[in-house]
């Protein structure tokens, strides 16, 4: 029996890319294994030992899933997907829960860091690249266009920011742009905004409280969003102005625009792949945008963004078949 046979998938129990991926490898033949961190240690509980043989010393054990014990030894490949946060008993107090918390997330967190095995990708990496502020100077240095951007907690400095700009300014979040006013609420997205003359009279309010980051408008003919799965590219032209509310933030999924296949020139299509190797992802959805004059102006990249939605849009591209495969070749893939 082959030693490495688990595919590992850690992720939350909801999660519609793990679905669909789960049901390729099996249909490829292959049973992988869903592990959801919000399960432990409630419903799972984990277990392992180091040997004492000095430079050969390896972690053995097992991790809990679905009721089975999984050997960390036969893992092949991990796709690093959507862990959700562990879950306590709610009796506890909050000190006792962040304490275990800590000595889990050290727990996994050290395990996993031990492991010989294929990632999509690793979490330190993922985490790595997830800075955009870092991001846009690594683009630059790569060769690609970046907007004008400014980044701020003084109201003054976005002021004269927006009048650098002549007016044509945005504000994104620099994290998530998604939040939940309470526990037990639906969340909220916070969309791309375009600034006016009118939220100068909140700034002092809004940007004094966090920091905020602007940017100069880009024109837009297209929006492309450019997925890379280990060696292979995926590049979809999403026509957000095609639709009076996507024209700053195409991430309205209620409103049905077009999205097409897009032949991302050779050039660019290498930059994209330095600058993901560069973080030593195997995985990455950058945002690009294609202004009306030609310029491919970089936007964002997302270590570990979403793609579905776009091969459900674009069946041409293989996005869940070539995700599978690499998780199945494991450390020989690339």
């Amino acid at each position: 029996m082959e030693k490495k046979k688990h595919i590992v998938i850690v992720t939350e129990e909801f999660d519609p890319h793990t679905d669909v991926v789960m049901v390729t490898l099996r249909a490829m033949g292959h049973q992988p294994v869903r592990i959801h961190t919000a399960d432990f240690p409630l419903k799972e509980q984990l277990s392992f030992h180091i040997g004492t043989h000095g430079a050969e010393a390896t972690w053995s054990g097992w991790l809990g899933a679905h009721g089975e014990r999984i050997d960390i030894d036969t893992i092949r490949s991990i796709w690093w997907r959507r862990p959700a946060p562990f879950l306590f008993p709610e009796t506890w107090a909050s000190h006792e829960r962040d304490f275990a918390h800590n000595e889990f997330d050290h727990a996994l967190r050290g395990m996993w860091a031990t492991r010989d095995c294929y990632w999509m990708s690793f979490p330190q990496h993922i985490r790595g690249a997830s800075y955009k502020v870092e991001q846009l100077q690594r683009a630059a240095a790569y060769g690609f266009d970046i907007p004008r951007t400014l980044v701020t907690s003084d109201p003054a400095e976005a002021r004269s920011f927006y009048d650098v700009c002549c007016g044509k300014m945005i504000y994104k979040t620099l994290s998530q742009p998604m939040f939940q006013p309470n526990q037990q609420g639906p969340l909220h997205a916070i969309y791309t905004t375009p600034i006016t003359d009118a939220h100068f009279e909140q700034f002092d309010e809004t940007i004094g409280q966090s920091p905020c980051l602007f940017q100069e408008y880009v024109p837009k003919q297209l929006e492309l969003r450019v997925t890379i799965i280990g060696d292979d590219i995926f590049t979809a032209a999403i026509h957000s102005q095609d639709h009076e509310r996507t024209q700053y933030d195409w991430r309205h999924y209620e409103v049905d625009i077009p999205y097409t296949q897009f032949d991302l020139p050779v050039e660019i299509a290498e930059c994209c792949h330095k600058l993901v190797t560069s973080y030593q992802l195997n995985y990455s959805a950058m945002d690009f945008i294609l202004t009306p004059d030609g310029r491919y102006v970089f936007i964002e990249n997302n270590p570990n963004g979403q793609w579905y939605f776009l091969q459900e849009a674009i069946p041409e591209l293989k996005m869940k078949e070539a995700l599978a495969s690499y998780l199945i070749r494991g450390n020989s893939a690339g």
